[in-house]
């Protein structure tokens, strides 16, 4: 993996900004109108608790830090991400481009992504990166794919922690902070296609020995814009071919 220098950044949003990225290119999804993000938390004992509320009832869809893994004891985050800006075109290829802001240890990490196989809403919550009990018609939690305590029209989860399919899958390694490319992307795409459950996909680590030390920090839609998810999606046309190859060599310099 390699990181992305921040003249990469600068020249993607200029590309996406001119006609040498229209449908038969490359298109970029970026920023909080085509990407949605937030995590989710498994242990009931949160800070600044409303009235016996616990973390499992947290949401947290305005978070700027998207945290995936065990920091201490049986407390694991998962994050949750979805694509409101992909019309569903699936394209030759594609890559999600994730910052990697550091972690609990050093050691090396992996986090699997799956598509998840209900409908959830990412909500808005935040306080203090930790999230908070939702105000009415709010979102995710560990429990709810949507939690609106006003209204009472929640949708529970079939299983708490996410509804997900674990036969089609991605993952990324991580140690070293910058940015990591997931390039076998079209996999989650061309589920949601053939499904129709375009409904985003979960982040869980592998959370293997020390597991109680496994979370990894990466950049949110929220966040630094220098840090945030990012899609890169080819579509085939004549100029494709190369144009992956310089995105991909920008990606792989220093």
């Amino acid at each position: 993996m390699s990181s992305i220098p921040v003249r990469l950044m600068v020249w993607l949003l200029l590309w996406t900004a001119t006609a040498g990225l229209s449908r038969a290119g490359v298109d970029t999804l970026k920023g909080t109108e085509e990407i949605e993000d937030g995590i989710i938390y498994s242990w009931a004992d949160c800070n600044a608790e409303w009235g016996g509320e616990d973390c499992r009832r947290y949401n947290s869809g305005a978070i700027t830090n998207l945290q995936v893994g065990i920091n201490g004891a049986a407390k694991e985050r998962r994050a949750l991400v979805k694509l409101p800006g992909w019309d569903r075109v699936v394209p030759d290829s594609s890559t999600l481009l994730l910052y990697y802001k550091g972690g609990a240890d050093t050691m090396e990490r992996t986090i699997f992504l799956y598509p998840v196989t209900t409908q959830f809403f990412e909500g808005s919550e935040f306080d203090n990166n930790l999230g908070n009990y939702p105000d009415e018609d709010s979102g995710v939690t560990w429990y709810h794919a949507y939690l609106d305590e006003g209204d009472g029209d929640s949708v529970n989860w079939t299983n708490p922690g996410g509804d997900y399919i674990t036969a089609v899958a991605c993952t990324v390694t991580v140690s070293d902070t910058h940015y990591y490319e997931i390039g076998d992307f079209n996999r989650i795409l061309n589920y949601w296609d053939t499904s129709g459950n375009d409904y985003g996909f979960i982040l869980i680590n592998e959370n293997a020995f020390p597991a109680n030390s496994s979370i990894k920090t990466f950049g949110t839609t929220e966040g630094d814009t220098v840090r945030d998810p990012i899609v890169l999606l080819f579509y085939p046309s004549e100029m494709t071919g190369r144009r992956r190859q310089i995105v991909m060599e920008h990606l792989r310099s220093d």
